[in-house]
């Protein structure tokens, strides 16, 4: 499937559908992956065997691609302090509109004792 994916091309795409029948996986799968591995020539994943399973004695492994995906790097302070500031501005506005929606109400209530 990632040599296919590699490919990316139409009908690339129509034959790797045929297995792969998830529209999320398959654009996962060229997008993400296959560009990940263009320049390498083959053995995309590594098996890991694990102990056997406990209930039936079936033998375990786990398949990994080989090369690892960049994490996305951490917040900087400036992205967290901007994110506190956005927040605090949307507080002040919710309340200043909750204080409007309070005098309006009050003004009604006067308006209806009189």
């Amino acid at each position: 499937m990632i040599t296919k994916a590699r490919q990316n091309t139409l009908a690339a795409r129509r034959v790797v559908h045929k297995t792969v029948r998830d529209q999320a996986a398959l654009a996962r799968l060229f997008e993400t992956i296959g560009p990940r591995f263009k320049e390498r020539p083959g053995g995309y994943t590594r098996i890991i065997h694990v102990e056997n399973r406990v209930g039936d004695n079936a033998p375990m492994s786990i398949l990994e691609l080989v090369e690892k995906s960049e994490k996305a790097e951490p917040e900087k302070k400036a992205d967290k302090a901007e994110k506190a500031e956005k927040k605090a501005a949307s507080k002040e506005t919710s309340d200043t509109s909750a204080d409007k929606k309070s005098k309006k109400k009050s003004k009604k209530e006067l308006e209806a004792k009189e």
